[in-house]
């Protein structure tokens, strides 16, 4: 058995089933992840159990049969063999049934990017014979839809990952979606601000449950995604720390948080609260009980909060609260550096001194503990090419007016 690099991959060398020896490509960047992956398949292959794979030894088992020609184990990759032509429903089920996407973060926002795409093509539609022309009437269709350019591109990356993963699995041999461009999106770039009393006003016209969800995105700059998935092991009130691992985050590195004074209280209040088998520390409460919170019961209730205010377009989002985030940390002093370590941008595009520059817990909190939250009244500008006279033009929603008069809400 042995590990191999091959340019800039990683690759195990080894006998799976004590005969010939071959060599597979793992998708790890250390050599001590790569022989814990070569184990774990060894491990399996001499036994037959397959179930106890992790998700990235599964993909690497799963890369090893299609390579070697041989039958996947049924219990390996639940891979679909047709017996006639692939038709789209089916390469779905295919495409959801494969490792990676399985345990993919991404994997409610391709079933709902699937919705759209099989509602156009169509069930029945073969796979192969859907090519640029198809990809490129879609977009002219969704752009009729009044979809965003970021919704249809997304929609687009979701068919161009199913056809990925045809082409791994051997069903078809191109993969057109990367022959028709992207959309730019240049034209919905949006700036946002959000004051303290917009956020407050905001979350007390949402649900109790969903209120600490927002003062823990505006106090911590926290993704969405990370703020729903984040576990009880994770939060540590007493060192004021919220630590994720690098699955949990978008950059796919550790990152660590720290809690404001403000926050402290709000988090110990829901974790006194009555625990999930899960761990999460944001459940849902509603009629029907108290279960883990998943994207699409989130996702409604602050647009809602919004319409029922009746404000102005545009509205706030959820999101706005990052780049609020982010604004109120300059807007303090706070240095770039702890900025970017704590929204989780710290080592793109970084030097090599601001890499290996560590940050400690103590500078995090003290960092925290100095930043302000109320730098500005409520404004939001989104670009837009409309009109034919001016070109891109800004509209903008100044000090959280409302479509009528309340009091001192204009």
């Amino acid at each position: 058995m042995a590990v191999k690099k091959r340019g800039k991959s990683l690759f195990i060398d080894f006998r799976p089933f004590r005969e010939d020896r071959i060599g597979v490509k793992v998708n790890v960047d250390t050599k001590t992840e790569a022989k814990m992956i070569e184990a774990s398949v060894l491990r399996a292959c001499r036994s037959g159990d397959y179930g106890s794979l992790d998700s990235i030894s599964r993909e690497t088992c799963v890369r090893m049969f299609e390579n070697q020609r041989w039958e996947i184990p049924s219990d390996l990759s639940g891979r679909i063999l047709p017996t006639e032509e692939l038709t789209l429903w089916k390469a779905c089920e295919v495409f959801f049934k494969y490792p990676e996407i399985k345990q993919s973060r991404e994997r409610e926002r391709y079933l709902q990017c699937t919705v759209h795409l099989v509602k156009f093509f169509g069930k029945n539609r073969p796979v192969k014979g859907i090519w640029i022309p198809d990809i490129k009437h879609y977009v002219v269709k969704r752009i009729g839809d009044g979809a965003s350019a970021a919704t249809i591109n997304r929609e687009k990356g979701t068919l161009s990952k199913l056809y990925q993963v045809l082409v791994e699995l051997q069903f078809v041999e191109a993969n057109p979606c990367r022959l028709v461009k992207s959309l730019t999106q240049k034209t919905e770039e949006r700036h946002a601000y959000l004051s303290l009393e917009t956020v407050s006003t905001i979350a007390a016209r949402c649900p109790t449950w969903y209120q600490p969800i927002i003062w823990t995105a505006y106090y911590t700059g926290m993704r969405r995604g990370e703020i729903l998935g984040l576990t009880r092991k994770q939060v540590n009130p007493s060192n004021r720390i919220i630590t994720l691992s690098p699955g949990d985050t978008k950059e796919v590195h550790w990152k660590r948080v720290p809690i404001h004074g403000d926050l402290v209280s709000i988090l110990r209040a829901v974790l006194e609260g009555p625990s999930l088998l899960s761990g999460r520390v944001f459940p849902l409460r509603d009629a029907k009980g108290i279960r883990d919170l998943e994207l699409e019961s989130f996702k409604n209730v602050w647009p809602r909060a919004c319409e029922a205010l009746d404000l102005e377009e545009p509205h706030p989002r959820f999101h706005d609260l990052r780049h609020t985030w982010r604004t109120n940390a300059r807007r303090s002093g706070m240095s770039d550096q702890i900025a970017e370590s704590i929204m989780g941008h710290w080592f793109k595009g970084k030097s090599v001194n601001d890499r290996y520059g560590h940050v400690s817990d103590e500078e995090l909190v003290q960092a925290i503990d100095r930043m302000t939250f109320d730098h500005g009244e409520t404004k939001i500008l989104v670009a837009r090419s409309r009109s034919p006279k001016n070109g891109d033009k800004m509209d903008t929603n100044e000090g959280f007016k409302r479509k009528r008069s309340c009091g001192n809400m204009t």
